[in-house]
C-alpha cells in the first residue's frame, strides 16, 4: 500500500463498522471491490479468510482491494 492508501485504511479502521461500510459504499465501487474492502478492512479478515467467504483466490482479493483503494484515492483527489 502506498501512503495515501494507508491513510484511507486508517480512516476506515477508525470508524464504527456500519459507518465504515456506508463510507465505502459512498464511492460506488464495483460490488467485488467493495466486498473485499469490507471483509478485510472493516471485518478484519485476512486475504485467505476473505477469499474463502467471497469464493475468490487470495490474490484476487488483494488485487480488488488495491483497485478499490486507488478508486477511493482518485475520488478524494478530484
Amino acid at each position: 500500500l502506498n501512503a495515501q492508501h494507508k491513510s484511507i485504511r486508517a480512516v476506515i479502521s477508525s470508524m464504527a463498522p456500519k459507518r465504515a461500510i456506508s463510507y465505502i459504499r459512498a464511492f460506488e465501487l464495483q460490488a467485488e471491490e467493495e466486498a473485499c474492502l469490507i471483509e478485510c478492512d472493516v471485518r478484519g479478515k485476512s486475504y485467505i479468510q476473505a477469499s474463502e467467504s467471497l469464493h475468490l483466490s487470495p490474490e484476487c482479493v488483494k488485487r480488488r482491494r488495491q483497485r478499490a483503494f486507488s478508486k477511493i484515492a482518485d475520488s478524494i483527489n478530484h
